[in-house]
């Protein structure tokens, strides 16, 4: 069995593969979500961040999803999970999410730490599906007539 994988995420929140959805920030493990208790990237410190070092066996890397592209943190902490010997990598959201899911695929003890993203970009995808389902509402409800 696959580990959990982010799904979607929204300005909420994270649809998981098993079907939650959660709200908020969270702490994601192979096979453990919890709710992270950070408002935003200004909230990541060394308290923050004990969830994810006092863990035994110890994480190889964690990924950190700091909400929109350009947004920067604290470079100490960078240090910190370095002394704490754990890889660090900072990413927007949208990469946390695909790094996270690829390396949880491979089987690495891998955790990640996602803020919601504030802005979100619509892809090609994005358009197509809401023109099919435009035109699938439009059909079903012709059909009523």
């Amino acid at each position: 069995m696959l580990g959990l994988m982010v799904d979607a995420f929204s300005q909420i929140g994270f649809r998981l593969n098993n079907g939650l959805s959660v709200v908020g920030p969270v702490a994601l493990f192979p096979k453990t979500v919890l709710s992270w208790r950070v408002k935003s990237v200004a909230d990541i410190n060394e308290d923050s961040l004990s969830l994810f070092y006092l863990l035994e066996p110890k994480i190889d890397l964690l990924i950190l999803g700091v909400g929109d592209k350009g947004t920067t943190v604290n470079t100490n902490i960078i240090h910190f999970m370095k002394q704490k010997g754990i890889t660090l990598e900072i990413l927007p959201t949208e990469s946390a999410c695909t790094t996270f899911n690829f390396l949880n695929q491979e089987r690495r003890y891998v955790a990640a730490g996602l803020i919601p993203p504030y802005n979100l970009s619509n892809t090609i995808d994005d358009h197509l599906r809401a023109q099919r389902d435009a035109k699938t509402l439009f059909l079903a409800r012709h059909d009523d007539d």
